[in-house]
Formats: C-alpha cells, sequence, structure tokens
C-alpha cells in the first residue's frame, strides 16, 4: 500500500505577484489541457507520513475552491460527462511571471507528464 504524502508547514512568506502553479488534463480523446492557480505564499513544508525520511521543501500555496492547499504532484479526478471523462489534474511546475510564457514550452511539459502517469497507470493494471 502506498502511503500518502503530507505535509507540515514549518514556515511561509508571501509570494511576489505574478507566480501561478501550472496544471494539466488530458481527456478521453487525447486533448490536453492547461490551468493555472495564483500562488497565495510560498511554504517551507517538511514530509510526513510518507513511507521515504522526511525532508524539507519549498512548495506554493493555492487557492483550492473553499480552502487553501500546499501544492502537490496531483489533484482530484474531475469528471465532466460519461462520454468526456476529464483525468486528474498533475502539476507540471510554477510560471514565473518573466520565464515560460510560451504556451507551448507548457504544452510540451504536459505531454510528457502524462505520459508518464499513462505508463504507472497501464503498470498497476498489470
Amino acid at each position: 500500500m502506498k502511503a500518502t504524502k503530507t505535509w507540515k508547514i514549518l514556515q511561509i512568506v508571501s509570494a511576489p505577484a505574478g507566480w501561478q502553479a501550472v496544471y494539466c488534463q488530458g481527456s478521453k480523446n487525447s486533448q490536453v489541457k492547461i490551468s493555472t492557480r495564483v500562488i497565495i505564499c510560498w511554504a517551507l513544508v517538511e514530509t510526513v507520513g510518507a513511507d521515504e525520511v522526511p525532508r524539507t521543501e519549498v512548495r506554493g500555496v493555492v487557492q483550492d475552491s473553499n480552502r487553501l492547499t500546499i501544492v502537490g504532484n496531483s489533484t482530484a479526478v474531475d469528471r465532466v460527462t460519461e462520454d468526456d471523462p476529464i483525468e486528474s489534474q498533475y502539476f507540471i511546475g510554477y510560471n514565473d511571471p518573466d520565464a515560460h510564457k510560451e504556451s507551448d514550452y507548457w504544452i510540451n511539459q504536459a505531454q510528457l507528464r502524462l505520459k508518464v502517469e499513462h505508463g504507472k497507470i497501464a503498470e498497476q493494471k498489470n
């Protein structure tokens, strides 16, 4: 069984304007959707409850519906309709307001991430 990684916040600092967490989704018809969430602040966090040795990381904090959430590797599965189920959203990086303004960069990152995630799902089924 795989342990869920959770975070203990050690310290927070404000985020400069313009920073975003970038996510991708794939769909049944192989389209890629890129979405962003504004970084509210940065948090120095420590892993808790994971199978690995605790370590510290800097993670963004975003507004997720009606709560603040530490940016992780994926979010919940959404389903739009039965004909076009939307896969989980996967975190693909932080958008620095002074870099990566071109959408091709994020489309390429999304395609790589979705390929990896689909490979993991295929391995789990076997």
